[in-house]
């Protein structure tokens, strides 16, 4: 039976004592508050001691376990950014939508709207993006079933996403093999040595760092000065991407002379801190900037660290030793890199060959030498 007793501070704290359940307590202003939150879970575990599960609670939303999702999991693995914003989004899109209305139904009408929208290029959402929304989805759905033991379809997304082919969308991710040419860094510093002293980040020395060590932009501005070791030339990478571990993927990385220069020159004398210590978001906007300024097409910071990849194969490296400098645990994910195409035999030659003058430019004018 649940208690309901006012405590010195003034308010009212509600107890719930059942076999063969955790004690439940909370606190409220309010008397009536607290008697209906008691009965609303006394209801729920008598429907989990009979049927497994409870009924979602009347009223609530889609958004409400979103939001509940993002603070009991989050806090215990933070999200990277891409699924923070994107539940952030998903949560302002179901605002209001009961969760008794989350049918196949109302999903696919979502999917409808979102094929409609576009990104910040102006370019109509892929069909990526969207199996990606519903991934999110589903996992917050599963995530109440089995976590909080609602009686929930959590496969009604799944079914979605499965349809996504027959409603003409495809969901087939493409792989980037953009790199940065000689000439559009060369546009881009001068374009910088404009901004001079007006220019509050690095921007010169960041996108030169992320050419000589492959790092991400966001790896770039949280390695510490504690996990830079200037003697053995390595630096430790906290929690790197990983396609299955979401925190604790520490990642030892050597760093090879331009990098090390510079995380020098940025650390300083000092004993803590991060090497970089600027914004991730703000180093991708103004890169972002720049390049349409330059009027660059088609150019992300990311592809830095693909132009980065290509150039130590380029110096002679095994794919077993880039592997340890990109953090990639799969080695196919590298092959790309080897440009190693299913093509013509000339046509794919004469791509490689483009390349690797790309590389050679760019290696020479980085003062980069091949081993």
């Amino acid at each position: 039976m649940a208690s309901v007793k006012q405590i010195p501070s003034g308010k009212w704290r509600a107890l719930i004592r059942k076999a063969g359940f955790k004690p439940m307590s909370a606190t409220f202003t309010r008397k009536t508050d607290a008697k209906k939150w008691a009965a609303a879970q006394e209801l729920k575990l008598e429907s989990i001691r009979y049927s497994g599960k409870a009924a979602p609670p009347a009223g609530s939303t889609f958004s409400d376990f979103i939001r509940k999702y993002t603070e009991e999991v989050g806090a215990v693995s933070p999200f990277l950014k891409n699924k923070a914003a994107c539940l952030k989004r998903l949560s302002e899109e179901f605002e209001g939508v009961l969760m008794s209305d989350m049918t196949e139904m109302r999903i696919g009408q979502f999917v409808d709207k979102r094929s409609r929208d576009r990104n910040e290029a102006g370019e109509i959402i892929s069909g990526v993006t969207i199996a990606g929304d519903l991934s999110y989805i589903g996992v917050v759905l599963s995530w109440a079933k089995d976590v909080k033991h609602y009686d929930i379809d959590e496969t009604i997304a799944k079914k979605v996403r499965a349809g996504l082919k027959k409603r003409g969308f495809d969901t087939r991710s493409e792989e980037r093999e953009r790199e940065i040419t000689r000439e559009e860094l060369e546009k881009i510093f001068s374009e910088y040595e404009k901004k001079a002293g007006r220019q509050v980040i690095p921007m010169r020395d960041i996108i030169l760092f992320a050419l000589h060590s492959a790092m991400r932009q966001d790896e770039i501005c949280r390695i510490r000065i504690e996990d830079f070791k200037r003697d053995a030339k390595t630096v430790l990478i906290r929690d790197r991407k990983h396609p299955e571990k979401k925190k604790g993927n520490h990642q030892t990385v050597p760093l090879f002379e331009g990098a090390m220069l510079l995380a020098e020159k940025y650390a300083g004398d000092r004993k803590t801190g991060k090497i970089f210590n600027y914004n991730s978001k703000s180093v991708s906007a103004s890169f972002t900037r720049i390049c349409k300024k330059c009027h660059i097409e088609d150019l992300h910071f990311h592809d830095l660290r693909h132009t980065a990849i290509g150039i130590l194969f380029e110096r002679g490296l095994q794919i077993q030793e880039v592997a340890v400098v990109s953090g990639h645990s799969d080695w196919k994910m590298l092959k790309r890199y080897t440009h190693i195409d299913a093509e013509d035999v000339h046509a794919a030659f004469e791509k490689r060959e483009s390349r690797r003058r790309n590389r050679q430019a760019l290696m020479e004018y980085l003062n980069i030498s091949s081993n």
